[in-house]
Parts: structure tokens; sequence; C-alpha cells
């Protein structure tokens, strides 16, 4: 608008200086040119008025700003109808996609809860198939125990009817080494009397091992070098948990040591006082060397049992002498083995206890024998052939134990 003015106001310079420079000819020239310029600058005020246009009110202004403002309104509630659409929309897509996720949960959830079914129901079989296998194998286990202590006991049967028969002859052909002379029953007698102090001195004996404080595992100790005074001797512990009841076991153990002490090339003396709770036998047992030949030891054994309201105990004195270049080496042998109820209840797995504890004493006779290394090596012939008849006993009282869990198995199922 001010440019405009500016030039219209230029214009009407040049036109009054273009006049000024005309030269009047005459008065009426004069007055007509005058009129002219008027007119002229008449018409040049009215452009100009009509090119300004009228002068802005404050209504106008006001009316102005209201609709400015009124498009800045609508503009925001666009943009607001616009977002609130755009949530809208995110809604429903959310929406869509929680059911979607709800629902494969719920799927997730119903397999989930038939999966543990079917699972549970393979576990019982696979389980029942299992316990089927074992008892299966189990009771194979047993026949053939069965079947080999059945053959042991018709051995046994059969040497006692021909020995019935024919002792006469069996008396011939038996050699100086198994027959019992003089000096044997005089020292199995001799044994057997001093038993039942031996048994008297089964609490002072487990008292001195402290065999009531460790028998909380099966655990095996030995053999221990000790020194009493002078006299070293041998001891050694040995504690088993058996899986199987307290009378069961006191009856298996025994019914074990008589089986095994009447096999062939054990020779038994039947003359001991108590012969349903005592065994007296003779035998040799062959000891194996490293580099050398084997070498016997002969044994002097009586063992009794004496049966107490809540354990067996079962004693021993055995004589174990050198033969051959060991002769005149000797060792006697103390021992006390003591079965009894388990009563830690944290242990009801393993409901009775074996504790056995064993001593022996060196009597060598023979001055030669002061040799170090060879009464070492004697010692473990004694407690390597002690160790072997024990192992021997254990494994035909496991036997029986087996055999006789299998029949009372077999006999609540049928």
């Amino acid at each position: 608008m001010t440019d405009e003015r500016s030039v219209d106001e230029a214009f009407l310079a040049d036109v009054t200086g273009f006049l000024d420079e005309l030269e009047p000819s005459a008065a009426g020239d004069a007055a007509e040119l005058l009129q002219h310029s008027q007119r002229l600058l008449a018409e040049t005020a009215a452009l100009l008025a009509a090119c300004e246009g009228p002068s802005e009110t404050d209504d106008e202004r006001r009316e102005r700003r209201n609709r400015q403002a009124a498009k800045r309104r609508r503009r925001h509630r666009d943009k607001l109808k616009a977002e609130r659409q755009a949530l809208h929309e995110q809604e429903k897509t959310l929406s869509d996609r929680l059911r979607a996720l709800q629902q494969a949960k719920e799927e997730t959830q119903e397999r989930s809860v038939l999966d543990p079914e079917w699972e549970a129901v393979a576990s019982r079989q696979r389980q029942g198939r299992w316990v089927a296998e074992q008892q299966q194998r189990r009771l194979r286990r047993a026949v053939a125990r069965r079947h080999e202590v059945a053959l042991e006991m018709a051995q046994m049967l059969r040497r006692q009817l021909c020995g019935l028969r024919s002792l006469q002859v069996e008396a011939k052909d038996e050699s100086k080494d198994e027959r019992l002379d003089a000096d044997d029953v005089a020292l199995f007698e001799d044994y057997a009397q001093g038993l039942d102090a031996v048994y008297a001195r089964t609490d002072e004996a487990l008292q001195e091992c402290a065999l009531e404080d460790k028998s909380r595992a099966s655990y095996k100790v030995g053999p221990v070098r000790r020194r009493d005074g002078d006299v070293e001797y041998l001891e050694s512990i040995d504690v088993l948990l058996a899986p199987h009841g307290f009378k069961q076991t006191c009856s298996a153990m025994w019914q074990a040591m008589v089986l095994v002490h009447q096999r062939q090339g054990r020779q038994q003396y039947r003359g001991v006082v108590d012969p349903d709770n005592t065994i007296a036998v003779k035998l040799r047992i062959p000891c194996l060397r490293d580099s050398e030949a084997p070498v016997d030891v002969l044994v002097h054994l009586v063992t009794r049992r004496y049966v107490e309201a809540e354990r067996m105990i079962i004693v021993w004195r055995a004589m174990t002498e050198g033969v051959d270049e060991f002769s005149g080496m000797h060792f006697d042998e103390y021992g006390w083995c003591v079965i009894r109820p388990n009563k830690d209840r944290s242990h009801a797995a393993m409901p009775t206890i074996m504790e056995t504890f064993a001593r022996f004493l060196p009597m060598s006779l023979a001055p030669q024998f002061e040799d170090k290394a060879r009464s070492d090596q004697f010692a473990r012939f004694v407690v390597t052939s002690g160790e072997d008849d024990g192992a021997e006993i254990s494994r035909m009282m496991k036997t029986l134990l087996l055999d006789d869990s299998a029949i009372h198995d077999t006999t609540r199922k049928v």
C-alpha cells in the first residue's frame, strides 16, 4: 500500500512540473488550466482513495481474529479427531492380538494339562515294566541261588549218608592232616570252654573300638597294628548296615556259617557242648603269593552264638598255624560279631546293623622268625584267610536273605 502511494505522489509531482513548464498564452487559458488541474487532482485523490480502501475498524479486527481463532480450533479438532481415530484403530489391533494370545495360552494350558496325564500314564507303565523286569531278574537270581544251595545241601546230605554207611572206609582214606588227633580235640575243648568268657567281654570290646559311636554307616577299618607293652597285635573292624529285618538277618548269618563250615575239606569236631549253637572246625586255607607258590595255613576255629532280646552275638576263638616254611608261627584270634536292630530313624531302609571286631595276637615259637619281613608276610596270610572266609560267609548269607525276600514277595503278590 505504501509503494502505490509513493508512485501516485511521484506521478502528481511530474504532472505539476509539466504544467508549470507550460507558458500560459492568456488569462482564460490559465483559468481553464487551473480548473483542469484541480479536476485532475480530485480524480487523482479519488483514485488514491479507491486504491487505499477503507480503514479497518476494531470490530473488523476482532472479527478477523475470531475467524483466525476459529480456523485454529477447527484444525485442532481435526487433529484430535485424527488422533482419536488412530487410537481406536490401535485399540482394535491390540484387542485382536490380545484375543489371539489368550486363545493360544488357553490351548497351551489345555495341552499342558493333558501332557502330564499322558506322561504320568507312560511313567507308571514304564515303572511297572521296570519293576516287573527287576522282579524277573531277581527271581531268576533267586532260582539260581536256590539251585546252588540245593546242590550244596544235596552234596552235604550225600556226604553224610556216605559217612554213615562207610565211616571206616573214609577214615582210612583221610590224610593225616585232616584227621582230628588228641591235640586237636584238646584245643577245641579249651577254646569252647573259654567262649563264655569271650562273650562276657563283648561290651568291653565294643567300647574299646568305639563301635557304638561309629555304627551309623557301613565302613571297614584295618587291619591296624597296635601295641600293648611289648606285645604287638592286629585289629580289624567291619560295620555293615543290612536292608533286612533283624531276625531274618540273624537266622541267615548263622545258617550261612553252618553251611560254609560243612563243606568238603573242613573237618568238624562234633563233641562240643551245645552243638546247635557251637561250631568247631579244622580247615586248611591256601594263601596266594605274588611270585611264589601258594602257601597253606592251618586253622582251628571254634565259634558260638548267643541270642539276647535285641541282639545276637557270635564270638569265636581261632588258632592259625603256619605250614612248611612258616612252621612254628601261630596267631591267636579273638572275634565278636554283634547283630542288632538299627535304632537310627534316619536309616529306616537299613533296619539291621552288623558290627564285627577281630583281634589277632602273634605267637611265634621259632626264634628264626624274628625276621620282621617274614612275620609281616605271615600276618598278611592270617588276615587274608580270615577275610576270605568271612567274605564266603557274607556271600552265602546274602544269598539266603535275597532268596527269602524273593519268596516272600512272590507269596504276597500271589
